[in-house]
């Protein structure tokens, strides 16, 4: 006989409760604890197989596979490496910790069987994100880390040269082009026992080149940089100016410059790359020019040597930006490229990265909000943002002397770009380049702008081509971002160097930026789109030319050759657009926050 008695059923779970009370208290737990919730369209279910049911038409899912249900119980996901360490494991293959650590990742205390049912469930469920998430940003982690204080060891990264940083970049273009471990073991043997250097004597004396062989000149030019510095010493430094300049006779000795100099264009020419060094002399160019180069030299060569360097930076400083050569470019009309214009740019441009790789707040708010604004005024009055190298043809003979001249100019521009974004990047500081003004050409054919042998020289110089077009950045992005990828498809044809692809990779950090900005306040999806497919078609080029070129080559690009993880830190922040980090934590002028961000991206967070 059937109970006349009331019962209450819930219409998630259709379950019978007698009391309505008892109902309510079970919804209210239910919600919270028993609740079903599709991962793309966010709607709930009351079980796991009307979720199920739902995710075969779900519109939102795209081509994402339905997620199995798994079996039962907890499951260790964490490798070897992690496991021994007590580290947090994300359960890659390899982890994100052992790509890092350059630790080999193995899961052997994992049953075979579990191992290969997770390989393959998450070779299907992997989307293109898992591209990005594969890729070390050992440059990132080491070049921001707050524990880097020292101006050497700032220098020693940006040059390439980093101990910890070496490592992972000595065998990178061997493990892109897939080359086999005995080949790199080939080439250590071959330079252990075989002294190259002893091919090339120019390359072996140092002495030999810049000008430096003549040493009676030299005292001379050391004379013209010392009597710079007493005159500022004096007008401005008057206090202890006695003391220091003592010092000062001592350290920019004749053996030093040879040494500071040579140190300059070994090292931090990798990252500067705007001087051209064939024709380079030290007895030819500005005093001021030759003070920033001598002080960047000495940065690289030893702790000691970069302290003292550091000591006189900021009389350096004062002497460049507030002297009348400097202030003669911002202050007259419709300036020209002359060379004295272009050698106190470029003393300019050296010095701020001297002072901005201190560690000192005052020194780093003074370098972004005084001397790098006046660096981009100064180079849009001198019209750098459009200048082009029209020296190549395809047609006619090239003219050498022209092309160095027009190649250092593009050279120059496109650093003044880079640093612009390193303040984008790094500390979050609005572009003051637009895409709108960069009308200016890529840098083009490394190995004809760095030669310096004669016959090599001419070899390079009838290898280059422009193939009909000279690319600026501004057309280059266009074509990136563009629906139609007709126009891309050009640029794929075209030679690209690291140096231009690391300038691309940064104008769409810039881009970004600005977008992150507006979307604060309007509805930038179609936008962030065309940015995410300019991002793509940007790695098939970087794909393209960085399994081609010469290992060589790698080595002279310095810090460029990491413009991956500049593409790895792009395709985060669009899927994140409000970033990570507060505002307020990149107004310090520091790299602790930046540092904590890359961290928290990669997912390096020790177990407590």
């Amino acid at each position: 006989m059937p109970s006349s008695r009331q019962s209450y059923k819930c219409g998630r779970c259709h379950q019978i409760y007698s009391t309505s009370s008892h109902l309510r208290r079970h919804e209210a737990t239910h919600v919270s604890s028993k609740d079903f919730t599709c991962q793309f369209c966010e709607r709930s279910f009351a079980r796991s197989d009307v979720l199920r049911r739902h995710f075969q038409s779900c519109k939102r899912k795209g081509r994402n596979l339905i997620p199995s249900e798994g079996t039962r119980g907890r499951k260790r996901k964490a490798c070897d490496a992690c496991v021994e360490s007590r580290t947090q494991c994300d359960g890659d293959l390899p982890c994100e910790t052992c790509l890092h650590r350059g630790l080999k990742c193995s899961l052997s205390h994992i049953r075979e069987e579990d191992r290969t049912a997770r390989s393959n469930q998450n070779a299907q469920e992997r989307s293109d994100d898992s591209s990005v998430n594969r890729i070390p940003v050992h440059f990132l982690l080491n070049f921001t880390d707050p524990a880097s204080k020292r101006l050497y060891d700032v220098q020693q990264v940006l040059a390439g040269c980093d101990k910890d940083l070496g490592k992972y970049a000595s065998f990178e273009k061997y493990e892109m082009a897939n080359v086999g471990s005995s080949t790199e073991q080939w080439v250590g043997l071959f330079h252990l026992f075989i002294d190259t250097a002893a091919w090339d004597k120019s390359d072996q004396d140092q002495s030999l080149m810049y000008g430096l062989a003549d040493t009676q000149e030299l005292s001379n030019t050391v004379s013209r940089i010392l009597g710079l510095m007493k005159h500022m010493f004096k007008s401005r430094f008057n206090n202890n100016g006695h003391h220091t300049m003592e010092g000062a006779e001592s350290f920019f000795s004749p053996p030093n410059i040879t040494l500071f100099v040579s140190a300059f264009f070994e090292h931090s020419y990798k990252g500067i790359r705007f001087i051209h060094k064939a024709s380079f002399n030290i007895h030819t160019i500005s005093a001021q020019l030759l003070l920033a180069i001598t002080l960047m030299g000495a940065t690289c060569v030893s702790p000691q040597d970069a302290s003292s360097a550091e000591g006189y930076s900021d009389v350096a400083e004062y002497l460049i930006f507030d002297g009348p050569e400097f202030g003669k470019v911002l202050n007259i009309d419709n300036p020209s490229l002359v060379r004295e214009n272009m050698e106190i740019l470029q003393a300019a441009m050296l010095i701020s990265v001297i002072q901005w790789s201190k560690d000192d707040v005052t020194i780093k708010r003074r370098i972004r909000t005084q001397r790098f604004p006046a660096l981009v005024c100064a180079a849009r009055a001198l019209r750098l943002t459009q200048v082009t190298n029209d020296a190549v043809s395809d047609t006619e003979s090239l003219d050498l002397d022209r092309y160095f001249y027009r190649e250092s100019l593009v050279r120059a521009m496109a650093w003044l770009y880079l640093m612009d974004s390193h303040l984008v990047v790094y500390y979050r500081n609005p572009p003051l380049f637009k895409i709108a003004e960069a009308s200016f050409g890529l840098p083009q054919h490394e190995e004809l702008y760095d030669t310096m042998e004669p016959s090599a020289l001419v070899k390079a110089s009838q290898n280059a081509t422009n193939g009909g077009l000279t690319l600026t950045l501004k057309s280059v992005i266009q074509h990136l971002m563009e629906k139609d990828g007709g126009r891309f498809e050009e640029l794929l044809s075209q030679p690209c160097t690291l140096f231009g692809l690391f300038l691309m990779i940064a104008s769409l950090h810039c881009i970004l930026f600005d977008f992150q900005a507006l979307g604060t306040c309007v509805d930038l999806s179609g936008p962030f789109g065309s940015l995410d497919i300019a991002l793509d078609r940007w790695k098939q080029m970087w794909d393209l030319t960085y399994t081609t070129i010469m290992p060589s080559d790698i080595k002279k690009s310095g810090y460029m050759v990491h413009a991956l993880e500049l593409w790895w830190l792009a395709k985060k922040l669009i899927q994140k657009p409000t970033g990570i980090c507060p505002e307020s934590g990149f107004a310090l002028d520091s790299t602790a926050t930046f540092h904590g961000m890359i961290r928290e991206l990669k997912g390096f967070t020790s177990v407590q």
